[in-house]
Parts: structure tokens; C-alpha cells; sequence
């Protein structure tokens, strides 16, 4: 009976031991889990931080002196080619103008080498820059500073292959002012301008 005792207790013991174990292996593993994720939030708050730093602020490019700017370059690139994309691709934009953010994106630039080429178009006056507040971030919204001029409209005037032109003036018996052939030009004109194009 004494050794059925001794049986039961060890018995128990032993139990008791195996669940101690699992239960401290238990907390081992969960405090190695928890380590582990405070670990991995801690790499990406450093990551965020590091990647912030790398990114500076479009403000921080107004810095730069304009002869760091005449003599920037972008490696690799033909920056004469460049410009001219930045141009067609902003004056394509319109009244509207495009975030510099997105125009680097679509040019495949980094927001550095945007920022700072931006900035030499616009001491060129070749592109505006507008600082715009956009999603509680403030950005650059980028214009054509000069519109390319359109000779569309006076390609066909009646003037360039009139045969009396030499003739016409304002105040002579040929005169712009009773033109049947200008007026019917600037009434043509008209009309195509309040047409949409398609």
C-alpha cells in the first residue's frame, strides 16, 4: 500500500514537473515571440526613419546656388533630352499644371534629381513652380512658365497668298476692314476655337 503511495506521489510529481516544463517552455516562447516582434517594429521604425532622412523635403533643394544647379546633371542622362520631356510632359498638363511628385514618377527620377531639376528649369523661366498644400503635405504643382506660341490660327490667313496685299490698307479702297475674304477667315477662325477637339 505504501509503494502504491509512493507511486501515486511520484506519479504526481512527475505530472506536475512535465507541466511546469510546458508551461515555462510556454512563456519561454511567447516572451521569445514578443522579443521577436518588438525587434521587427523596432528595424521598421528605424527603416521609416532612415528612408525619411534619405527623402528630404522639396523645400530643402531651395538652397542650392545657381551655379550647382547650371552644372547639374543627371548621370547617364542626355539632359537636353530631358528637359524637353519635362517640358512637353508639363505643358501637355495644361492651366492644371502636374504634381512634381508625379511627373519624377512618370520620368523614373528620384525625388533628389526632380527636385533639383525643377528648380533649374524654373530659374531658366522655362517651367512655375506652385507650392500647394495636397493630402496635409505640401508639395509643387508645375506649369509652363511661357506657353508655346501656335501659328495654326494665321497659317491660313487669306493675307499670305492675297495677290492685291501689296495694295491693302486701312484707310485705301483694299482695306482689312472691308475684306470679304478676312471676314470670313476670322468667322471660320472663331467657330474651330468654341468647338471641343476630340
Amino acid at each position: 500500500m505504501a509503494k502504491k503511495k509512493e507511486k501515486k506521489s511520484a506519479k504526481k510529481i512527475e505530472e506536475k514537473k512535465t507541466t511546469d516544463k510546458k508551461t515555462t517552455d510556454k512563456k519561454t516562447t511567447d516572451k521569445k515571440t514578443t522579443d521577436k516582434k518588438k525587434l521587427v517594429a523596432k528595424k521598421q521604425l528605424t527603416e521609416k526613419k532612415s528612408v525619411a532622412k534619405k527623402e528630404p523635403e522639396e523645400d530643402e533643394f531651395e538652397e542650392i546656388s545657381d551655379k550647382e544647379l547650371e552644372n547639374f546633371e543627371i548621370e547617364g542622362l542626355d539632359m537636353e533630352k530631358l528637359t524637353a520631356n519635362v517640358r512637353n510632359i508639363v505643358t501637355k498638363s495644361g492651366d492644371e499644371g502636374i504634381f512634381q511628385s508625379d511627373l519624377w514618377k512618370k520620368m523614373k527620377l528620384t525625388s533628389r534629381d526632380g527636385s533639383r531639376l525643377a528648380l533649374k528649369l524654373e530659374r531658366q523661366n522655362m517651367i512655375k513652380r506652385e507650392k500647394v498644400l495636397e493630402n496635409g503635405r505640401w508639395t509643387y504643382k508645375l506649369k509652363i512658365a511661357h506657353a508655346p506660341v501656335s501659328t495654326e490660327s494665321i497659317e491660313a490667313a487669306p493675307c499670305l497668298i492675297c495677290p492685291v496685299e501689296s495694295k491693302c490698307t486701312l484707310e485705301g479702297e483694299i482695306s482689312p476692314r472691308t475684306c470679304p475674304l478676312i471676314e470670313q477667315w476670322v468667322i471660320t477662325e472663331f467657330t474651330n476655337v468654341k468647338k471641343p477637339k476630340k
